[in-house]
């Protein structure tokens, strides 16, 4: 005999509750001691999204943005320049286009290629290859700092939605 529809939504009703009065294991508790702030913000989201009603959606306070960051160093001696000065506005430049190349690596990824040549069972040459091929966009100069008394450290940062923005270009063919 099929069930009426009334009864079964009061059966459905009455079984709804049960899922939640069983005890899951929450994501913050199985943290390990040195956990980043990062993977608690995230393990808090989880466990926010468990407890949430399913009406609602739950309030869970922002996680922190995560930057994609490029490193570059230069030195100042052996930049071309008439002047000091010339020579260290230099030196800040071939560190940013480092910088860029670090935060192209991390986006679009490194090719690398190897040729290695055996002559008698002995390596003869091993010769290995790097490129690095990419846009950038958007990328924003966090600090240069003098380092010593004859080199340069140029930061920049790029947030998530700017990477992804770049990637969504590149794919697109521009």
């Amino acid at each position: 005999m099929p069930m009426s529809p009334c009864r079964a939504a009061v059966l459905f009703l009455t079984l709804l509750p049960l899922p939640a009065c069983m005890s899951a294991p929450r994501a913050v508790d199985a943290l390990p001691e040195d956990a980043s702030p990062r993977t608690e913000a995230v393990a808090k989201l989880k466990d926010g999204l468990a407890d949430a009603p399913v009406a609602f959606a739950p309030v869970v306070p922002a996680a922190p943005v995560m930057q994609f960051t490029g490193l570059g160093m230069a030195q100042v001696s052996k930049q071309p320049g008439a002047s000091t000065n010339e020579k260290r506005l230099m030196a800040i430049r071939a560190a940013r286009v480092e910088a860029m190349r670090d935060l192209t690596e991390q986006i679009h990824g490194i090719r690398i290629s190897a040729d290695t040549l055996l002559r008698d069972q002995v390596v003869r040459s091993d010769m290995a290859r790097a490129l690095v091929e990419g846009e950038i966009r958007g990328a924003r100069t966090v600090r240069i700092t003098p380092r010593g008394e004859d080199s340069f450290e140029v930061v920049l940062a790029l947030d998530p939605d700017t990477v992804a923005y770049i990637l969504r270009a590149t794919r697109q063919g521009g």
